[in-house]
């Protein structure tokens, strides 16, 4: 593997080293990389933090080797797989993943929950300009959205503000994000109803939120996630 990585393939190859998904050369790099290189072993640390928080509220169990099988036969198909880095998410086409999968990769390293009680929905919000990207955590089980920022910010003197709106429905606040590279917003009960395709987006707006209901400032990109479920 090449050693000349972007700052995006960088942070991709960590998030996905965190999770344990890498196998062989890609693995083996990945840990030459973090004992090697200090920005690379700090991004490593910080997407466990992220991961591991989305497991906060979930008790925990030593998964049986019947799921640990069934999860490898769905995660990893016996076809050439790229390596994450290389896909720059999935998640940007807007793929979804249950939450039963996607906290069975997490219970390699942080336990499994005795069971689920909605899907889990994740995609990338990304700017064409590659200055700003977010990933973003649909949660049906608690109906919240969870987001982190993995580059770029909003402008100084300005803020964040999530938008949200189902395939024919209006354009819906769901909060604002002032500071952090992280947040958790409820949806909105419209938002939370939406089923099939769900558009996700982030806007800079002035202090306090757009005062007109719509994003007024600069979008920095919007996400389909498709098949979503409006109902438990």
């Amino acid at each position: 593997m090449t050693s000349v990585l972007s700052s995006d393939e960088r942070g991709a190859l960590a998030a996905e080293y965190a999770l344990g998904l890498l196998t062989g050369d890609h693995l083996a790099y990945a840990r030459q990389r973090a004992a090697s290189d200090p920005e690379f072993a700090q991004s490593v640390t910080d997407w466990e933090i992220r991961f591991a928080a989305l497991t906060d509220d979930l008790t925990d169990e030593t998964p049986s080797p019947a799921v640990k099988k069934a999860l490898q036969a769905e995660v990893f198909p016996k076809t050439a797989r790229q390596p994450f880095f290389q896909r720059l998410w999935v998640w940007q086409a807007g793929a979804a993943l249950s939450l039963s999968v996607l906290v069975a990769v997490l219970a390699l390293d942080f336990g499994t929950p005795d069971q689920t009680t909605g899907p889990l929905y994740i995609a990338e919000i990304a700017a064409d300009a590659g200055d700003f990207r977010v990933v973003a955590v649909v949660d049906k089980s608690t109906d919240e959205i969870f987001l982190t920022r993995t580059q770029g910010a909003a402008p100084e003197g300005r803020i964040l503000q999530v938008w949200a709106h189902g395939e024919s429905g209006p354009t819906v606040s769901v909060g604002l994000w002032p500071d952090g590279e992280s947040i958790r917003l409820p949806l909105p009960e419209t938002i939370a109803a939406v089923g099939g395709i769900l558009t996700i987006g982030v806007s800079e707006e002035p202090p306090g939120g757009s005062s007109t209901g719509l994003p007024s400032g600069r979008v920095f990109g919007t996400v389909d996630i498709p098949g979503v479920s409006g109902q438990l």
